[in-house]
């Protein structure tokens, strides 16, 4: 049994810390976060491989989406050890993708048989998803070639539509 951190990001602090057996899969997991959050059972959702700043690496959906079978990783496949093992080891969990509900998933310790999954509750899940902007790191003003290759092109010659 490993004890994990679920985070929601949002301007509220919601966290839970559960309790739940590493040799079960993903989807296993999927389940215990959507039970503790009280989310609803059917929306799509995707756990994201991370580095330490959170950089998402690796996709494992919840249903296999490609266009050959066997092609994407899939959480019914995926064993919860093989990636949260260590402190250092953690996972970005998003539900939904039209509300984008966000969390950070964090190992925090091997611990002995509980009964209890759900070990401490902090605060309660905002009514709506929050809005974050997905914005690139580049700055404001800062030189792009790509934009200056088509300042010229005007596909449309002086028309306005």
């Amino acid at each position: 049994m490993i004890k994990i951190r679920a985070t929601l990001e949002s301007n509220e602090v919601v966290i839970r810390e559960l309790i739940i057996d590493e040799n079960l899969t993903l989807e296993d997991l999927h389940r215990l976060i959507t039970k503790n959050f009280n989310l609803g059972d059917f929306e799509m959702a995707s756990f994201f491989q991370t580095d330490c700043d959170l950089n998402l690496g690796c996709e494992i959906s919840l249903f296999d989406t490609s266009q050959t079978i066997g092609e994407s990783l899939v959480m019914n496949q995926v064993i919860i050890s093989t990636l949260l093992y260590s402190s250092e080891t953690q996972l970005i969990y998003v539900y939904d993708f039209l509300k984008m509900w966000r969390f950070h998933i964090q190992y925090v310790e091997k611990v002995v048989s509980l009964e209890n999954t759900n070990l401490y509750s902090i605060g309660k899940m905002p009514s709506e998803a929050p809005k974050f902007t997905f914005e690139s790191d580049k700055k404001k003003g800062e030189y792009d070639s790509f934009r200056e290759e088509f300042d010229d092109f005007d596909e449309f010659k002086g028309y306005e539509y």
